[in-house]
């Protein structure tokens, strides 16, 4: 067994082919010493032939596997796909008709040759599905019948009575080839054969006029209908063709220098050595009870992951539901909706449109986040149509992203954090820090994305932005803003505003990068969508958005408001309570468990720190001293008790910070030291537990399964 370790597709591919065109120096050597000593003896051509052919067959060394196969005339190589030849040349040779036929026909017709692929394209139907296909496409997409595989329910009769044809499997196309001809060497054997495989066409006058009388002057500035033939040649060929000259130049360097000895040792020669060393200079350790180490979410080590970007998965919707999404938009929301809808469309039809860059804005209820939904499901599924989609075969790769600042609504959204997703730094202080080694893999994880979407814009500050910005630039490969890739920023800056002393993007400041200012158009939301029962109540709240502090309330919303007023002597105590400071709060939670709960126990905290020997997480002995920002030092708990993450411990799985719950069970033990474990449930969705991953189960545990 054979097993290397590889980290993409190129390398695996590249090892493969290595392993199986790799240099027999041996065997090389021995048939030239044979060649050399036929011709030195006096035999004909035939016999020097026989000669080598039997020195080959006697020292070639074959495995016992290759040898069962070769005797059995087994086959060495299957095809999940058909391959198919085009003809392109007009001085192709052609097959004429069986001589019986000929001695039948009258001696002046010229149709004595038999129909191939281009005279069945020629007699396609003449439907728009049809008219508007090209040469390749007919042979890739569709299959010629035969004998009785013509009385198929599913077969297409063609014009003319030249046979029938049937669609093939979806998913299956076939594999086209063609003759190749140099663009400076033979041009009008080059533009033709574009012409005959890429533009639609009944026949070879298609392909030239009177005004255009070469191939390559009607290729260049020819059109036919009102459409130029170089655009629709181009969005063809991009699907049969994306790494044409790529594979050109590979082909040219090959022929010009030949192929790499050994080719697989340049791609890391010193990888063994390195590893050997590493070995040797690794101290042995043996683990004990004193360093055993317990959970700690927020630096825990998933023993599957294996260190690649995260699957990206876009939410599952049914199409009845998609389609209620779409119907129920309102005027504001669908013309957002059907701007991004004609932007991809004119991408998939290489019209080359413009990056865009729109905020949807608009107070709470107005449905910001079902417009999102809407774009990611239609823009989806239009940018999927991309030439670049149908090449590789894993379509998980996003064509639109869903980003949000906090792990709450990005997991709202199906989404992803801007920092998970872009791998941003903690500090966004100049100067920029560059992926380095992880530039390929995130490259290859968002190559296909055409849109960037942000959830709370309002949160992002303008150092996060220029982040943003500088980081698609270095991901695209493009100086344009962004990369450019379009955004569609949504959110309300009368919401929460970015932390610590950083302004919004909508404050304009001398000095700074703005991006916002010149390049983003707002489109502003004012239907309530949510509350449809209760406008006067969703009314007043969205006066009280853009209230001023020095503004008085109107009598009707001060009479509306004072309905809601109630003395704090006369509130449940387990309703949640909101106070201004932090001070406030942790006051209140303390009385309300001292006076619900009786067997309270206090938590106290476990500071870890990783061994740079070892890179493990060990637990001290004293607890750090830290500043406000981190976690408490004591808690206190009980079964019945409320608790909410403030951490975000995992985004898919809807662990984020804000996510409440209820313990239900404390296990404490005393061996080696106190140690507690609360066993707590989730009180909101009930999609939540749906997407509870397994790595995640020893830290949440639903009711009943415990």
């Amino acid at each position: 067994m054979d097993i290397q370790y590889v980290i993409d597709d190129y390398s695996c591919l590249m090892y493969m082919m290595s392993y199986v065109s790799k240099p027999e120096f041996e065997m090389t050597q021995f048939l030239n010493g044979v060649i050399q000593e036929v011709k030195k003896s006096n035999v004909n051509e035939r016999d020097e032939m026989k000669q080598i052919m039997q020195a080959y067959a006697k020292h070639r060394e074959v495995s016992a596997q290759e040898s069962v196969a070769r005797t059995c005339s087994l086959p060495l190589k299957k095809c999940s796909r058909s391959v198919v030849f085009i003809q392109t040349d007009d001085d192709a040779l052609k097959m004429s008709l069986p001589m019986s036929r000929l001695q039948s026909m009258a001696p002046d017709d010229e149709n004595v040759w038999m129909s191939g692929l281009p005279e069945k394209y020629a007699n396609r139907p003449r439907t728009p599905e049809f008219e508007r296909m090209c040469l390749a496409e007919f042979a890739s997409e569709y299959r010629i019948l035969y004998s009785r595989q013509t009385e198929s329910k599913n077969a297409i009769p063609l014009l003319n009575n030249m046979g029938y044809i049937q669609k093939r499997t979806r998913g299956k196309p076939a594999i086209i080839r063609y003759p190749r001809f140099s663009e400076k060497k033979q041009p009008e054997k080059f533009y033709s054969r574009l012409l005959k495989l890429y533009f639609p066409h009944r026949s070879n006058d298609d392909l030239k006029n009177t005004k255009y009388p070469t191939s390559e002057q009607f290729y260049k500035s020819g059109g036919k209908h009102g459409f130029a033939v170089r655009p629709i040649v181009t969005f063809n060929k991009k699907r049969y063709e994306s790494h044409g000259k790529t594979m050109e130049r590979a082909l040219e360097q090959i022929e010009q220098q030949g192929p790499l000895i050994n080719a697989w040792n340049t791609f890391a020669p010193e990888v063994e050595v390195d590893r050997l060393e590493c070995v040797a200079q690794r101290q042995s350790r043996h683990d004990t009870d004193e360093n055993e180490m317990d959970i700690v979410p927020d630096y825990q080590v998933s023993g599957s992951s294996s260190g690649a970007m995260p699957a990206i998965i876009a939410p599952k919707l049914s199409p009845d539901f998609v389609r209620k999404m779409y119907q129920s938009l309102n005027e504001t929301q669908a013309s957002i909706f059907y701007a991004v809808r004609e932007w991809c469309f004119k991408l998939v039809w290489s019209h080359c449109p413009e990056q865009f860059f729109y905020f949807v804005s608009g107070g709470a209820g107005c449905g910001k986040s079902h417009v999102i939904k809407c774009i990611y499901e239609e823009a989806t599924k239009i940018l999927h149509q991309l030439p670049r989609f149908r090449d590789q075969a894993d379509m998980s790769y996003p064509a639109v992203l869903l980003t949000a600042f906090t792990g709450t609504a990005a997991f709202n959204i199906s989404g992803k954090t801007l920092h998970s997703l872009l791998k941003l730094p903690k500090s966004l202080k100049p100067p920029y820090q560059g992926l380095g080694n992880a530039l390929d893999e995130v490259r290859a994880s968002l190559s296909n994305a055409e849109i960037l979407v942000i959830d709370e814009i309002s949160m992002v500050s303008k150092d996060l932005f220029a982040y943003i910005h500088w980081r698609l630039q270095q991901i695209k490969g493009n100086k344009k803003p962004f990369g450019g890739m379009s955004i569609l920023a949504v959110g309300d800056f009368y919401q929460l505003p970015p932390l610590g002393k950083a302004k919004p993007l909508c404050v304009y400041e001398d000095n700074v990068l703005d991006l916002w200012k010149d390049y983003f158009h707002m489109v502003n939301l004012t239907e309530i969508m949510r509350q449809k029962d209760d406008h006067s109540f969703a009314e007043v709240l969205n006066r009280i958005r853009v209230k001023q502090k020095t503004d008085s309330f109107e009598a009707n919303d001060k009479a509306l408001l004072t309905q809601a007023i109630h003395d704090i002597k006369d509130c449940p105590s387990n309703v949640l309570h909101i106070y201004a400071t932090n001070k406030e709060v942790d006051k209140h939670n303390s009385a309300t468990v001292t006076a619900l709960h009786s067997d309270i126990i206090n938590i106290q905290a476990e500071d870890h720190r990783k061994d740079p020997q070892t890179g493990e997480m060990v637990l001290l002995a004293d607890m750090m001293k830290g500043n406000k920002r981190d976690l408490p030092d004591n808690i206190q708990a009980a079964p019945g008790v409320r608790v909410m993450i403030i951490r975000n411990l995992d985004v898919e799985d809807g662990l984020v910070n804000g996510t409440f719950g209820t313990i239900t069970n404390i296990v404490t033990t005393t061996q080696d030291g106190p140690k507690t474990e609360s066993h707590w449930t989730y009180a909101g969705q009930s999609k939540f537990w749906a997407n509870i991953s397994q790595k995640n189960t020893r830290i949440l545990r639903q009711p009943g399964i415990y």
